[in-house]
């Protein structure tokens, strides 16, 4: 425990993140989100380090479940590392360069090190017994279908979905915590191009839809080209998806004429959403449109807002039911004016 902070007073900040990491865990309330990153900068003010806000975290999530086990481990795990990572965003951007920060960074890399490769080991682990549901439903289909009745069919099919269902989902969260970490590798990139390469793989994988496809020319960014082109893909294939049930789809890719910092858009025609739930669009697991009419796992667009984050930017969406959507982004926030 940092000597600059007393015991009384880490008790008052680890209660303060307890709470809460409650408040966003039980009511996925979006405050609380915002609350980790304040509690991040006093415990870097306080002279707390990285592993030991990671201990407090520890410790808040373990009394959490124990005084309340919770059924849906995947919410859990998912919004309890979202928590985290805003708690030590603050970390990232506040800590000085000095023989303290640079073994405070030693051991965060470790620890990232060791977490990515816990992330791999779980994944692989979930994955084997995944494959083996998945395969052994496929078999009992193929080889004793004339056994089963439709029902029976039916039940497998249904198995088989869902165990491919979590393996993507497993992808996706690896995915999601993978844009959290490394260094940005700012660049002049071209985002019309790699717009329409996206959008050629997309109409090349459906080749029979109908769709009108607009790219604005000549549209630059100074930005992380392999993490704004995961951004980019997540958004266009959601356009994708969202418009498949339009006879004409309409999807269309610019930036706001005259506006500083420079406000980019991807505009559709497809389902669109209800304005009142516009805050969970980019929350881990959140869904405006079920799953038999949308297929998706709740991930993509929380790894949009994280890659637009770590650009120092922000990302937010306008829709109506039936209307189509907006999704706009900014890579820096506008400068105050005195």
């Amino acid at each position: 425990m940092s000597a600059s902070l007393d015991s009384a007073a880490r008790e008052r900040l680890a209660g303060e993140y307890s709470c809460a990491l409650d408040a966003y865990i039980l009511g996925a309330d979006e405050a609380a989100l915002t609350r980790a990153c304040e509690l991040g900068r006093r415990a870097v003010t306080a002279g707390l380090g990285v592993l030991e806000l990671a201990l407090m975290h520890h410790e808040a999530l373990r009394k959490l479940l124990a005084q309340r086990p919770l059924s849906d481990g995947d919410h859990v795990v998912a919004a309890a590392a979202q928590f985290l990572t805003e708690g030590l965003s603050h970390f990232e951007m506040t800590l000085r360069l000095d023989d303290a920060v640079r073994k405070a960074n030693a051991a965060a890399e470790e620890a990232n090190r060791e977490l990515e490769s816990f992330s791999y080991s779980v994944a692989h682990d979930l994955r084997a017994p995944l494959r083996c549901i998945d395969g052994f439903s496929k078999a009992l289909l193929e080889e004793c279908k004339t056994q089963l009745d439709d029902d029976g069919k039916r039940y497998l099919r249904y198995v088989r979905e869902s165990a491919q269902r979590m393996s993507q989902l497993i992808d996706d969260l690896l995915a999601l915590s993978r844009v959290s970490r490394g260094e940005l590798d700012r660049a002049h990139v071209n985002l019309s191009l790699i717009v329409r390469s996206i959008l050629e793989r997309l109409r090349a994988a459906e080749p029979a839809r109908r769709a009108e496809l607009i790219v604005q020319e000549g549209v630059f960014a100074h930005c992380d080209a392999r993490l704004l082109t995961a951004a980019l893909e997540n958004l266009f294939g959601n356009a994708w998806k969202f418009t498949n049930k339009r006879p004409l789809a309409r999807i269309e890719f610019g930036v706001e004429p005259d506006k500083r910092p420079a406000v980019y858009f991807i505009r559709d025609n497809g389902a669109g959403f209800d304005m009142t739930y516009a805050g969970k669009l980019f929350g881990v697991f959140q869904r405006l449109h079920s799953v038999q009419d949308f297929e998706g796992t709740g991930v993509g667009l929380a790894t949009v807002q994280r890659i637009v984050r770590r650009h120092g930017g922000r990302v937010w969406a306008e829709g109506a039911v039936d209307r189509g959507a907006t999704f706009y982004f900014i890579l820096e926030e506008p400068v105050a004016r005195a």
